[in-house]
């Protein structure tokens, strides 16, 4: 009988490359939705049962020693390979499903009011939404494509930018009602309603925005607070206050009259991507799902420009 030597968890080889090309736990936990803590233990760990140290620790940032660099060549491209493989499997036919991951507001208040029309156009592909604001590690996740805010300089990876997108300040028509606002001054009764995580990718920032507006004269400290947007959009359509919104994320309530922009100001807020790993691109599904994607988005795009070109600010 031949010998078999246990490879470590795949989890922790998973940290281990994340660390490595970082090399910094911080920013490995950041990608990874952990915290610091949680990376430096498993790397730990994983140097215990190989038996040499992987990285030495420096005060600013992590050195790979000369067993961690021979590791990290191994582990990258054995992903590299698994990534490939699955890929490949993957390719045989139009039929099946695939993995969309997404971020959770952009899930619900863009992609999923338009799956019918994916489904019409496509009922042989299935669709496995997954919403997270967790950035997507392909070659060990099983996510074929995913949408996102976050630019990476990962030249294996298709980043293909779908639209530019802004924000602007929304109230509902009662709010407005009870208490006209002439200037950004006149917030101070109205309470603002904010984005608890305003430094995440897909979220809006009063302090943000004020500042682009170079406005320090309002304070932004006071009101309610979500942890999702559409928490925020749902709150403002309530009359709960004026958010400051992502057009993606409110144009339908814009077009219905639920929701409406009591100030002119329009910000931009970058580009959302849909992306996936470069071999994955060719694939059927994932090819179909791209073009459908960049299809929707040139029409929300089209019917953005429509509405703030006519105004409708009260």
């Amino acid at each position: 009988m031949i010998a078999t030597r246990r490879l470590p968890p795949l989890e922790s080889l998973r940290y281990f490359e994340a660390a490595a090309r970082h090399g910094s736990f911080t920013r490995a936990a950041r990608e990874l939705c952990l915290t610091q803590s949680a990376v430096s233990q498993k790397i730990l760990a994983l140097e215990a049962r190989l038996g040499y140290r992987l990285f030495e620790r420096l005060p600013r940032g992590l050195r790979m020693t000369v067993e961690g660099d021979r590791l990290f060549s191994g582990v990258s491209a054995a992903f590299e390979q698994l990534l490939a493989t699955v890929g490949a499997i993957g390719d045989e036919a139009l039929e099946g499903t695939i993995k969309v991951r997404a971020m959770p507001s952009f899930a619900t208040r863009w992609l999923m009011p338009r799956l019918a029309r994916f489904d019409a156009a496509h009922p042989q592909i299935q669709l496995d939404i997954d919403a997270s604001i967790s950035r997507t590690d392909f070659r060990v996740e099983a996510v074929d494509v995913a949408v996102s805010c976050e630019w990476s300089d990962d030249a294996r990876l298709m980043q293909l930018p779908l639209f530019d997108d802004v924000s602007y300040p929304v109230a509902s028509p009662a709010l407005l009602a009870r208490q006209p606002l002439g200037d950004y001054a006149d917030l101070v009764a109205p309470r603002l309603l904010h984005d608890s995580m305003p430094q995440a990718d897909y979220s809006t920032s009063w302090d943000g925005f004020f500042a682009r507006l170079g406005r320090s004269d309002i304070p932004t400290r006071a009101g309610a607070a979500f942890s999702r947007a559409d928490m925020v959009i749902q709150a403002a359509c309530a009359g709960q206050g004026v958010a400051l919104a992502r057009h993606s994320l409110v144009a339908e309530e814009i077009e219905r009259g639920l929701l409406v922009r009591p100030f002119a100001d329009v910000m931009a807020e970058g580009t959302v991507y849909v992306v996936c790993p470069r071999q994955n691109a060719a694939r059927p599904r994932v090819a179909a799902l791209i073009e459908w994607l960049q299809r929707e988005a040139a029409e929300h795009v089209a019917a953005r420009e429509a509405v703030l070109a006519a105004g409708n600010v009260r």
